[in-house]
């Protein structure tokens, strides 16, 4: 009785220090015995637990895990210390069970249990992990994070060769987990979940442990004596991490707008639907484009983005200026209007940025890396392979016209 009075009174308070100092103001009523104070005592450790494991809900897995450790080194201190301590009283019969406990006593009996049950529970540390790894376990995603971070071993600096193939598989992760995030965050307009929610934002901040530790990794690298070729592949991966990592800032982004039209309950007109749905499949057919042109190393495959992305440039500024005549029609509202234009903007910002990684691949192979100067030839002098391809995508995502479009024709 006395344990669940310990864990209950600590759960509430939700801190060990204060039951303990309540412990001790009783204790100087001269009410409370040994008998009455260890229990407590022993509970206590467990419902210290209570306010660690409620912090832990929407914390990743080692989050979890830390506070499950927590609960079970106490559970374990309580159940194990139950078992000898009363088991051997009822063989012994201890006298001092009846003892008066004062401020210093319930002190020292607190510390007294504490250390004890770190001492007991040292030795089985392994088998606390093991038991917490499989009890929340790791799935195949988060084994192949960690693998694509062990990559990125220092003793491989000497060697740069075997260090930029560690780094493009690195970096191949890490493009792989910015499209995946981007596919989660716009699947959220559809079908909005918070778990998924959180997972987006979960995922982000591993994208920015991406960028931080491969731009560590490669600034050390350039450090080494390396050829000309291995210089722009260096070159290229530090160009291309920051872009990858601005892929999932703005897949963040989407989800705050589909976080916003849940809560808010914003509801788009059915041909707004529609053209953001043209929108969406384009946006994510250029982001497969560049992540699977850059894990192969496929420049043809590069060569296709920047059509795709002039495309959807050109279907954003049309579905801004349709919204714009829908609220002057008076067939959707301001609120909605705002979350509409926000998605515009992040799925013309992850177009650029895709193109940004494929001219990052073209344009390795000159010293001078120009992404604008780039660019800007290519628009300018856009050969038959371009228009082509323009021309292949336009009919793949046209928009039907509206009902004033059709009576101008």
């Amino acid at each position: 009785m006395g344990i669940i009075v310990g864990i209950a009174f600590t759960a509430v308070l939700q801190s060990a220090s204060a039951s303990v100092g309540i412990l001790q103001a009783l204790s100087v009523t001269g009410s409370i015995s040994f008998a009455a104070a260890l229990p407590i005592t022993m509970g206590i450790g467990v419902g210290a637990a209570c306010p660690v494991l409620l912090s832990s809900i929407g914390t990743n897995k080692n989050g979890k895990r830390t506070a499950l450790i927590y609960l079970l080194n106490d559970l374990f201190g309580m159940i194990f210390w139950s078992i000898v301590f009363y088991s051997v009283n009822a063989f012994v019969h201890f006298k001092f069970l009846n003892m008066t406990m004062s401020p210093i006593k319930i002190a020292m009996m607190n510390s007294i249990f504490r250390l004890a049950t770190i001492i007991i529970l040292l030795p089985c540390i392994n088998l606390i992990e093991k038991l917490v790894f499989r009890l929340i376990k790791d799935d195949p995603e988060d084994l192949e994070e960690q693998a694509d971070f062990d990559l990125l071993e220092e003793r491989f600096l000497a060697y740069p060769a075997l260090a930029i193939g560690q780094s493009h598989t690195a970096v191949n992760g890490m493009a792989k987990k910015a499209r995946k995030n981007i596919n989660r965050a716009l699947s959220l307009l559809g079908d909005y979940s918070q778990d998924k929610y959180n997972k987006v934002q979960e995922k982000e901040n591993l994208i920015d442990k991406y960028e931080d530790k491969l731009g560590t990794y490669l600034m050390q690298l350039t450090g080494q004596e390396m050829s000309t070729v291995q210089m722009q592949q260096v070159s290229k991966f530090l160009h291309t991490i920051s872009d990858f990592e601005r892929l999932g800032d703005h897949a963040v982004n989407i989800s705050k707008v589909a976080n916003e039209i849940s809560e808010k309950k914003i509801t788009f007109s059915e041909s707004a639907q529609k053209e953001l749905s043209v929108l969406e499949a384009a946006v994510r057919e250029i982001v497969d484009l560049t992540v699977d042109a850059f894990c192969e190393d496929d420049l043809e495959l590069a060569a296709k983005i920047e059509p795709l992305r002039e495309l959807i440039g050109i279907l954003c500024n049309d579905l801004k200026n349709r919204h714009v005549t829908r609220l002057r029609e008076g067939k959707c509202e301001f609120r909605q209007g705002f979350a509409f234009n926000d998605l515009l903007t992040n799925l013309e910002r992850i177009a650029a940025h895709c193109s940004n990684v494929a001219v990052a691949m073209i344009e390795t192979e000159t010293s001078e890396f120009d992404t604008h100067e780039y660019l800007k030839s290519v628009r300018h002098m856009k050969d038959d392979a371009y228009l082509e391809c323009f021309d292949s995508y336009a009919r793949k995502y046209s928009i039907p016209p509206t009902k004033k479009e059709k009576k101008n024709k």
